[in-house]
């Protein structure tokens, strides 16, 4: 069966740049979002994030490269393209005299016929029904959030493209989006989330992009990218001291460190396993509790990959 990953991407550029006057917001970026995937743009805020996404949705035209959305040329085929693509750039915008039903009716009425028969389904999937007859103008920025995405979902999209769209939300309107976006991908759309809110991309995405000063420098599944290139395990165990003694005196433990919680991050030889590990530590007496492959978080591969720590150092 033909995965998600082996599909044509739902969007896809080639050396894309754009430049305003001497200064190149983004620089020579090869980008590809797989369809049926929340794909996560992460970046330091002047990356060249939003400035992607409006070449990719048209808004803006390319100095150099291409793009192309849905199977169509940008900007060329702008119309065709974004036919079932909903998109939210910045913060969303919205009549504040009218009430959130009524924004979606103006909107729906410029869709297909079938667009205003959603509004209720939409106001529903977003939390929005008991505030549906509310005036805009008194909704919190959270509310304007989730209205335009609502939104976007009136065409029936097949990619979203949503620019920091947990901004304003709360703990559990932030959980409620999590929701929503994997639901939103298991019924088989791409959902292309800018954010400089790693751990929420990190719960959130399957994909990720990272660009910095106007590259892409990285993109990756989320596990390609945690996985460390060296042989190393974590391990939980009831006597962290008794552990580090029986490793001391393994051959092939060539280092043993602790993250922040206690556990052990261990580095193996290449051809060590954790298996071999295992019955070490149980046949010296050491319970074993905890005993998987470690990871960086996406914060360290992050920090890892882009300038912005570098920078700060040089400033201080």
């Amino acid at each position: 069966m033909e995965t998600a990953m082996q599909r044509p991407p739902v969007a896809r550029t080639l050396g894309l740049t754009k430049s305003f006057a001497a200064r190149e917001a983004i620089t020579g970026v090869d980008l590809s979002i797989p369809p049926g995937v929340a794909f996560g743009l992460l970046g330091p805020n002047g990356a060249g994030k939003t400035t992607l996404i409006r070449c990719l949705l048209g808004l803006l035209r390319p100095t150099s490269g291409s793009v192309e959305l849905m199977g169509h040329c940008m900007p060329q085929e702008n119309a065709a393209a974004l036919a079932r693509v909903g998109a939210v750039v910045e913060e969303p915008r919205f009549y504040d005299h009218l009430s959130g039903r009524d924004n979606l009716r103006v909107v729906a009425a410029l869709l297909d016929e079938s667009a205003p028969q959603r509004i209720p389904s939409v106001l529903e999937r977003v939390g929005l029904t008991d505030r549906a007859l509310d005036r805009v103008g008194s909704y919190s920025l959270g509310m304007k959030q989730r209205l335009g995405i609502a939104r976007c979902l009136l065409n029936d999209p097949l990619l979203l493209v949503l620019d920091e769209p947990m901004n304003g939300l709360d703990p559990a309107g932030i959980q409620e989006f999590r929701i929503l976006v994997r639901r939103l991908v298991g019924e088989g759309r791409s959902v292309l989330i800018s954010s400089h809110l790693l751990d929420e991309i990190e719960k959130t995405c399957d994909v990720v992009g990272i660009i910095d000063r106007g590259r892409l420098v990285r993109q990756s599944t989320l596990r390609e990218l945690r996985h460390t290139s060296q042989n190393q395990v974590r391990v939980g165990c009831d006597d962290a001291a008794a552990a580090r003694k029986v490793m001391q005196q393994l051959s092939w433990v060539s280092a043993i460190g602790a993250d922040d919680s206690g556990q052990l991050i261990v580095t193996l030889a290449a051809d060590a396993t954790a298996a071999s590990l295992n019955r070490a530590l149980v046949s010296a007496g050491v319970g074993v509790s905890l005993l998987q492959a470690a990871e960086v978080t996406l914060e360290e591969r992050f920090l890892d990959l882009t300038t912005r720590l570098q920078s700060s150092e040089v400033r201080a």
